[in-house]
């Protein structure tokens, strides 16, 4: 079998990584060949055979699409797997450009916000043969808002991530002493792009709540900014409050879930996440985690069972669920053992990338 996984998506965020990963972790069930942009950040992180395509138009770009028809004609492609939403049009007019017309398949990350039922989408959709969501969230949109006669068949298939043994105390207590010498604050891990819906504006409002309360809380924010502007502004409104000691940016980092086990807690604050896999790599090393109760996050945190769920966009929610597990330690540690069991049993890269390839054999087969 022969799959022709598609990605020209500029970006390095979660979606993109996880494409560069499928494409190598396929590598040993089917032949694989991927098709990036021009100077993507994601070649280096390929190992199976690769191209770049340009697609200089957006909404209906013909020119590259006979160019990724000639390339699945002539390397014998069974199934285009895609990921980045704006590749839809492209890979469909490639199918019915191609003489093979190779089945389609889309691994869907984002969130689907809204009926689609224009001529442009019941036109797209009736040409892909199966859709992939990551939660049981992400299912139930899918199937209320494609019409049913254009509908493709849907299925869910959380994402996993590699296991890794806990870093020693050595390590952590390394990482631990660059931030907090003392041992005596409240370490707090937000980790992933900087963006303004990612909610980095709600933990500084829950910061500012637990300094006038005395309390030690120390955020460490990890990540790449979307724009520099963003940052810029941020960093501002921390310096205005006068939170430089207790807000740090330490932009990107080698090993996240090193430091992740250095913290007390991790907190996902975003306003409303697809999935949230920056909580289960902090689950896998045993960390608390905290996340708000919108989109896919409640499927991975069990609300007060294997972390705290708090109110979407209210900082005073998320203050008294930070609060909970600086005043409970042990109540913190018994969810954090109840998410690193979870993480094992529902979260496993090897369960979900087996899942992945008897779904697209399965398409392939009819």
């Amino acid at each position: 079998m022969k799959i022709l996984e598609l990605c020209l998506s500029p970006n390095k965020g979660g979606l993109e990584l996880y494409f560069a990963d499928v494409c190598n972790a396929l590598m040993p069930h089917m032949q694989v060949l991927s098709v990036i942009a021009p100077n993507s950040k994601l070649k280096p992180l390929i190992h199976c055979d690769t191209i770049e395509l340009v697609k200089k138009v957006h909404y209906f770009p013909c020119l590259a699409a006979k160019k990724l028809a000639s390339i699945i004609d002539m390397n014998g492609i069974d199934i285009i797997h895609l990921h980045w939403n704006k590749d839809l049009t492209l890979a469909v007019l490639a199918k019915l450009f191609s003489k093979r017309k190779p089945k389609l398949v889309i691994t869907r990350h984002m969130k689907f916000p809204a009926m689609k039922d224009g001529v442009l989408h019941r036109f797209l959709y009736q040409h892909i043969d199966h859709i992939m969501a990551i939660t049981q969230t992400m299912a139930l949109d899918l199937k209320r808002f494609i019409p049913d006669d254009v509908r493709p068949e849907i299925s869910v298939n959380y994402l996993g991530i590699d296991s890794v043994s806990p870093f020693s105390d050595e390590e952590v207590s390394q990482i631990r002493a660059l931030y907090d010498a003392e041992n005596k604050n409240f370490l707090i891990a937000l980790v992933g792009r900087i963006d303004a819906d990612k909610g980095h504006d709600l933990l500084l409002e829950a910061l500012g709540i637990a300094k006038t309360k005395g309390l030690p809380f120390k955020v460490l924010v990890v990540g790449h900014p979307m724009q520099e502007s963003y940052l810029q502004g941020l960093k501002e409104r921390v310096k205005t409050q006068g939170l430089q000691d207790e807000m740090l940016f330490l932009g990107f980092v080698d090993e996240p879930r090193c430091l992740m086990q250095a913290c007390d807690v991790l907190v996902l604050a975003t306003i409303e996440e697809t999935f949230g896999l920056v909580l289960i790599e902090a689950m896998s090393v045993g960390t608390p985690v905290i996340g708000s109760n919108r989109g896919g996050v409640p499927e991975i945190i069990e609300d007060k069972q294997t972390g705290l769920l708090f109110e979407s966009c209210d900082s005073q929610s998320l203050f008294e669920a930070l609060e909970t597990l600086y005043l409970n330690p042990e109540q913190a540690k018994t969810y954090a053992d109840k998410a690193f069991i979870k993480v094992q049993e529902k979260f496993a890269v090897q369960a979900h990338i087996e899942t992945l390839v008897n779904r697209l054999k399965e398409v392939v087969n009819g």
